[in-house]
């Protein structure tokens, strides 16, 4: 069976913005695990003290994966002596993948040694870490790069590998002969995989199903059995179709679980995965039914913004806004070629002014309201809802795929629900001393026919505490309200226009279900006491409506 690598925790870490500490790299290494990856790779165990004792956590806890320390072939002359190996060895795990120069102008520019150096620093690196125990694999760095290179060396600076030679004789060695050399190294030293890397990502996919093949023909006519692995970079967006063409050779996959890494980042197993396994009819111990939430968390825990654009997972790969494609789709045609909730997704209609009476009806079917588009009262409330929505777009609210936002204005034109919630004034004071936030609101609102007060302080930030100061007078008339969880605050700009532009931003909620509800304003604490307005009233009305139902809420 093909084995998944992740080493997002690695090599995702070097993604732009990307960071993790010690509380998100334990929890992701835990999810990656219960998702089904095979290898994790936590890091470097030399870099910090922080990726060094994650190693003793994560092995504590992983129940199925193989915990993977990354490193590089010995920089002392004795690999007993070099601090990367050996804090490889004393991280205590069993898995090691170590990388090493494929390239002749690497190893002469970058580690300034003679060809013959770097083949023994290869060969003895490998061996040090198999004489300790380890499971070693060989990550050929610029493999691909160094195979497509036939210029030969037989000056007195190249390569004089005295292999089947006589004394003295300077054989001529090309850049491939050399990349082969690197990975026999790695073998003869005890490599149990190797791994063929496009580390500048710039290769194509029929460059790479040839040279993985002719790679492992030329191994086995020198009486050499390697297991293939690969790692592509996406630079040119090829990774996944490099790795696919790459399939009949090849007993392990390296990438992430969304995709981020060095520059562009790397294949992207949230693409792979569902093409694998789905389109291809694979078998691999992975539930992809948790690939949107752990892509997601992958973002999350990495501190980068969740792109709604991705395939398989993201927000918009199933969403539908075209009138066309709405209304086939109430009638039992697809536009989709996958099922989405087979990747944890589920399908959406855009509410939006594009998508006519069939998209309202279609929405507010969901909510289980059954409206007659051609109802002359249903064509004027569509009317007039469209005449807000259109402001809302204009505006920047992008707000048309969340349910949340859908269901209060289906509500508000369709619902006979009597509940009332509106922020009427607030007031927040946010103090910090020596790097310690105070924040301090106060509100007035009306709930129904009473004006209702309240004001709450807290060590942290204003929105913070108008959360909790929310919750804090509204569980008087509904107790159930203390479940109810902030999990995501996100803002981002909504209409550029220099120091006028506006933010929108984003809240997401919980208990039992998830719902996310948006705020837009040049003022960023008005736009999020806006989505704090608009998610409380959300709550409220499901509360009504499930208490009414006799179920309870999510």
């Amino acid at each position: 069976m093909l084995e998944i690598y992740d080493c997002i925790l690695r090599e995702g870490e070097q993604a732009h913005g990307a960071s993790f500490n010690a509380e998100s790299r334990i929890e992701l290494c835990r999810k990656l695990d219960e998702f089904g990856i095979d290898y994790i790779e936590l890091g470097w165990p030399m870099a910090s003290k922080e990726i060094f004792e994650s190693f003793s956590n994560c092995l504590k806890i992983v129940k199925n994966a193989k915990i993977v320390a990354f490193g590089s072939t010995s920089i002392k002359p004795l690999a007993e002596d070099d601090e990367n190996l050996n804090s490889i060895v004393n991280c205590k795990a069993k898995y090691a993948c170590i990388f090493g120069k494929s390239s002749i102008s690497h190893v002469e520019k970058q580690l300034k040694i003679t060809p013959e150096e770097n083949l023994k620093k290869i060969f003895e690196s490998v061996k040090f870490l198999k004489e300790k125990g380890l499971i070693v694999f060989y990550d050929a760095e610029h493999y691909f790069d160094a195979f497509k290179k036939n210029k030969e060396f037989s000056n007195e600076n190249s390569l004089s590998l005295q292999i089947g030679t006589k004394e003295n004789v300077k054989p001529i060695w090309s850049n491939k002969d050399y990349a082969i050399q690197t990975i026999i190294a790695a073998i003869n030293g005890g490599a149990e995989r190797i791994i063929l890397c496009d580390t500048n990502g710039g290769l194509l996919p029929d460059e790479a199903e040839k040279i993985v093949r002719e790679t492992g023909q030329i191994l086995k006519s020198s009486g050499f059995q390697a297991r293939f692995g690969v790692h592509f970079h996406n630079d040119c967006g090829l990774a996944l179709a490099n790795t696919l063409s790459c399939l009949p050779y090849i007993s392990q996959v390296q990438g992430t679980i969304n995709g981020i890494g060095e520059r562009i980042g790397n294949l992207d197993f949230s693409e792979f995965l569902p093409v694998y396994i789905k389109k291809l009819g694979n078998n691999l111990n992975i539930d992809l039914k948790k690939l949107k939430k752990i892509n997601e968390d992958g973002f999350r825990l990495a501190g980068i913004n969740i792109p709604e654009k991705r395939t398989f997972v993201g927000d918009l790969a199933f969403s539908h806004k075209a009138g066309v494609h709405i209304d086939a789709h109430a009638k039992g045609a697809s536009y989709e070629h996958v099922n989405p909730y087979d990747f944890g997704n589920k399908r959406n209609i855009i509410m939006n002014t594009l998508g006519g009476r069939n998209s309202i009806v279609g929405i507010a079917e969901k909510f289980g309201y059954k409206l007659d588009k051609n109802n002359e009262e249903t064509k004027e409330k569509i009317k007039r809802l469209f005449e807000e929505l259109r402001k809302y777009e204009n505006e920047g609210y992008k707000s048309g795929v969340y349910e949340a936002e859908q269901f209060l204005l289906i509500e508000k034109y369709f619902g006979s629900n009597d509940l009332i919630f509106k922020i009427n004034a607030w007031e927040i004071r946010s103090e910090v001393v020596n790097r310690n936030e105070t924040s301090y609101f106060k509100v007035e609102c009306r709930l129904n026919e009473k004006i209702i007060e309240g004001e709450f302080e807290v060590d942290g930030g204003p929105v913070d505490a108008a959360f909790k100061t929310l919750k804090k007078i509204l569980s008087k008339e509904y107790p159930e309200i203390e479940n109810l969880k902030l999990i995501d605050f996100h803002v981002e700009i909504a209409r550029r226009r220099a120091e006028e532009s506006s933010v929108r931003t984003m809240i997401t909620f919980q208990d039992g279900e998830e719902f996310t509800v948006v705020g837009v304003d040049k003022n960023i604490l008005e736009s999020a006491i806006e989505a704090l307005e608009k998610g409380f009233r959300y709550y409220l009305i499901k509360l009504n409506n499930c208490c009414e139902d006799g179920n309870e809420l999510g």
